[in-house]
């Protein structure tokens, strides 16, 4: 027996939530609203299976990870699961998205897509395809919105941006996209007629990832749970920490509220249960660590599912010895002098140039920025806009032509503010940070930490190497980041 994580339990919230708002409405209504067009199962549709997307993951110290993926449904309410012996994604263009997979009742198949960028009917989806051909994340030059017929295969290009293009969601409105410059910046939304692909700017307030006025004292934080029907979404206000009251609600397209639940993080009835799956891929041999994911991925559809059993992974191959990270004595790079400058209090933040960088990472290390701040070969990255309030990513990008470790060491410039460095490395007090490993020809170091800082201001960063001294300059913004 396996457990269904909760992280998986929450988005099976997109499949709970419906049948609760058709069939049992319970908890408030603001403002007062009975909703409608929630298509969902009816009472008698039980049992059911539900389409899923099952990640096995397995590794050893030092060894690449041994992912393997399937496609499937759970029937509920035994939780048993069977592989779907024809789930398929191969036969159809899936951009740079490949392992995204959702099941279509209405084609009776598998679709490279997710519940934001397939269409209202369920037979078409939207991807993202980056530009030139062949292109990754780090070289590309732009990107193309295109649209697929699920039954015959046929490809469509729809729009063409010379910036970073993302489908947020597929409504009977149009495709909301967004566009980020791929050196960074502000991000645009664009609403894109799937049928001409003619494009209008749309209002910040058109992101579903927003979610403006909530209607509960004392809760402040949010998260986007996805669309539940035709303009309307869902989403979990409040914190995750035991005990912590929390809300799951809907929001239709006038603005109406619906509470489906209010409870406490941990308790008894949480919405977020976890449930027993059997028949799940069998935990592989000679691997310190292996989890299976279920991500829920599409309807659940009336009647039981009988198919194939899962495939385990192989048995892990004989482990090469681990490598020895290397022993840094930092009191030699502590020892250089911090060169960082004073600002007067209230004087202007001349602030370190943006530059681009060719950034080539190892296959399969996912999405590094193509920018960075500095003269190199270290670089601060990560962000373009820094805040005081709350922790922030901080990424440092590490030219190939230099393999020896960094000492980071970030001070405000202005005043007195403290500085909180973490991540994977050594943390040595005052605002200074070891990483003791960074690039390996030909592919660039990269780190990410988490950056606090006690308040706003100007503030600079100094890497020092065992050959080289370089630093930046960046400002730190009053208040907390923007949501999204």
């Amino acid at each position: 027996m396996g457990l269904l994580a909760i992280g998986v339990a929450v988005l099976l919230i997109l499949v709970l939530v419906g049948s609760r708002v058709t069939l049992r409405p319970r908890g408030n209504v603001l403002p007062a609203a009975t909703p409608t067009g929630v298509a969902q199962l009816a009472l008698d549709s039980m049992p059911c299976h539900l389409a899923v997307y099952v990640v096995q993951e397995a590794d050893n110290p030092g060894q690449p990870s041994a992912p393997a993926t399937s496609l499937g449904f759970v029937n509920i309410p035994s939780g048993t699961f069977f592989a779907d012996p024809r789930g398929t994604v191969q036969d159809l263009p899936a951009g740079s998205t490949p392992s995204a997979a959702l099941y279509s009742a209405e084609l009776h198949r598998w679709l490279p897509a997710t519940n934001r960028s397939i269409s209202p009917d369920h037979r078409s989806y939207a991807y993202v395809k980056l530009t030139p051909p062949g292109a990754t994340f780090n070289k590309a030059t732009g990107s193309e919105l295109h649209v697929v017929d699920g039954a015959t295969g046929s490809d469509r290009k729809l729009w063409a941006s010379a910036a970073d293009i993302e489908v947020i969601e597929w409504t009977s409105s149009g495709i909301l996209a967004s566009t980020v410059p791929w050196q960074g910046g502000i991000m645009s939304l664009w609403l894109v007629d799937p049928a001409t692909g003619s494009t209008t700017q749309a209002p910040q307030s058109a992101d579903p990832t927003l979610f403006k006025g909530i209607p509960f004292a004392g809760i402040s934080n949010y998260s986007y749970l996805g669309p539940v029907a035709e303009g309307s979404r869902v989403y979990r206000l409040g914190g995750r920490d035991a005990g912590t009251t929390y809300y799951v609600i809907t929001v239709d397209p006038a603005g109406h509220v619906t509470t489906i639940y209010m409870g406490k993080a941990g308790d008894a009835t949480d919405f977020d249960p976890s449930f027993k799956v059997s028949g799940g891929p069998a935990a592989p041999a000679g691997y310190q660590y292996s989890n299976i994911t279920f991500l829920p991925a599409g309807p659940c559809v009336p009647g039981e599912f009988r198919g194939v059993a899962a495939t385990p992974l192989p048995k892990a191959p004989t482990p090469s010895p681990s490598p020895t990270p290397p022993n840094v004595d930092w009191s030699v790079l502590m020892a250089k002098p911090l060169m960082l400058p004073d600002v007067a209090g209230g004087a202007p933040c001349n602030t370190s140039s943006q530059v681009s960088l060719q950034v080539n990472v190892r296959p399969g290390s996912g999405k590094w920025p193509n920018y960075g701040f500095g003269p190199g070969p270290a670089y601060l990255s990560g962000q373009i806009y820094w805040y005081s309030a709350g922790s922030q990513a901080m990424l440092v990008l590490v030219d190939p032509k230099y393999t020896g470790p960094v000492l980071v060491r970030v001070k405000q410039l202005d005043g007195t503010g403290s500085i909180t460095l973490t991540g994977d490395g050594t943390g040595l007090g005052g605002g200074a940070f070891g990483i003791p490993q960074t690039s390996s020809p030909p592919y660039w170091g990269t780190w990410i930490g988490s950056f606090t800082p006690s308040a706003p201001g100007c503030y600079g960063i100094q890497f020092d190497g065992t050959s080289f001294t370089d630093d930046a300059v960046f400002e730190v913004k009053q208040g907390p980041p923007p949501p999204g």
